[in-house]
């Protein structure tokens, strides 16, 4: 015969600090706007999304073949 433990409820951690969360690389400080970190952030954002066809490319490139992409890595000299 088994014998089981019963199982106790768990209650996951409080964060100490129930302020605003902080986003990594998001930084304010009481001198900055947020309007103006929000437009940088934007233009981040629109700086490294891919064109329409580079999606194409990418597209393409995961739909052939492992001997077509290993001759494409090689041709890109990677």
């Amino acid at each position: 015969m088994q014998h089981f433990q019963s199982i106790q409820h768990w209650e996951p951690e409080k964060p100490e600090d129930d302020g605003q969360l902080e986003l990594p690389g998001f930084a304010l400080d009481k001198s900055d706007d947020l309007l103006v970190s929000l437009g940088e952030l934007e233009e981040e954002l629109e700086r490294v999304q891919l064109t329409a066809e580079e999606v194409e490319l990418l597209r393409r490139f995961r739909r052939t073949t492992a001997e077509n992409r290993r001759m494409i890595l090689q041709i890109l000299g990677r």
